[in-house]
């Protein structure tokens, strides 16, 4: 609540204020350039934050109202392979090697769309990670152990700084300027709602977000 109030305060205190600005602005009579240019940037200004402010309530709206999982038999690697492709003209963009060590065939009873959207979030995360590094490298690997099935995404970035390393799964926690922070939320309510969980990892320059299914 706080995080909300925050954001909805940050984006109604503007516009209140241009609102009253501009409804003595409309009294006048006659307007001065200057007038014409205060209402102007008002208006592109009230634009701004109501889109922000429209965006916030839609990623809200994607942690709140989470479906419950329409699960199916999937062939997890093969579903990591999609979202490699997918994600491949990032990948050549910003000049990152992808390693898919995970040689093994296992099918899970999954939502497929649900899981799609968690390999993207943490790739996407990955790509972030890896901006300011000479050694760009995503490296996936997986193991099963007692009925789970536990996949590893790593980076070579220099992780998550220990300050906020128990802020990354709040929601609308960012450290991105673009970034709307729903993103380990969202995948970690995903893989909750699976019976599985996300965990993170940091070890010398290298970065791991594991996931954890049941079979």
């Amino acid at each position: 609540m706080k995080v909300i109030s925050h954001e909805l305060l940050n984006s109604l205190t503007p516009i209140r204020s241009l609102s009253q600005n501009l409804h003595e602005l409309v009294q006048q009579e006659t307007f001065s350039a200057e007038d014409l240019d205060d209402i102007k940037q008002s208006v592109v200004t009230m634009l701004n934050r109501s889109d922000h402010l429209q965006q916030f309530v839609e990623s809200y709206r994607k942690l709140a109202m989470l479906p419950t999982p329409q699960k199916e038999k999937i062939e997890i690697n093969t579903l990591i392979q999609q979202c490699i492709e997918l994600m491949h003209p990032m990948f050549k963009l910003h000049k990152i090697e992808i390693k898919n060590e995970i040689n093994q065939k296992r099918w899970l009873f999954i939502d497929a769309n649900q899981m799609e959207q968690v390999f993207i979030n943490l790739f996407t995360n990955s790509i972030f990670a890896l901006e300011n590094h000479e050694k760009k490298e995503i490296i996936i690997s997986a193991e099963a152990k007692e009925k789970r099935f536990f996949i590893k995404i790593t980076d070579s970035g220099n992780g998550i700084d220990t300050e906020i390393e128990d802020k990354i799964f709040l929601p609308f926690f960012t450290t991105r300027k673009e970034g709307a922070g729903i993103g380990l939320t969202l995948s970690k309510n995903i893989l909750e709602a699976h019976g599985g969980y996300l965990a993170y990892q940091k070890n010398e320059n290298q970065t791991t977000f594991m996931i954890c299914l049941v079979e």
